[in-house]
């Protein structure tokens, strides 16, 4: 039995993606260091910053003050 119907053309599945690029992983493994480094920077400036607010002790070296 013949039909007058256009032939059907075949779908192909997409083509699966690639994996990153290793400059790709790189790049993301500097931004994670990056935003690990800022979000521990205020704790350390903080705390250099405090050790540094005491003055020297009048108590140990009295000629000093």
């Amino acid at each position: 039995m013949k039909t007058d119907h256009a032939p059907t053309t075949e779908r192909r599945p997409a083509p699966l993606p690639e994996p990153p690029a290793p400059d790709r992983r790189r790049a993301l493994l500097r931004l994670g260091l990056a935003v690990g480094a800022a979000y521990i920077a205020p704790t350390v400036l903080s705390i250099d910053r405090s050790a540094k607010a005491m003055g020297p002790s009048c108590a140990k070296n009295p000629k000093n003050c």
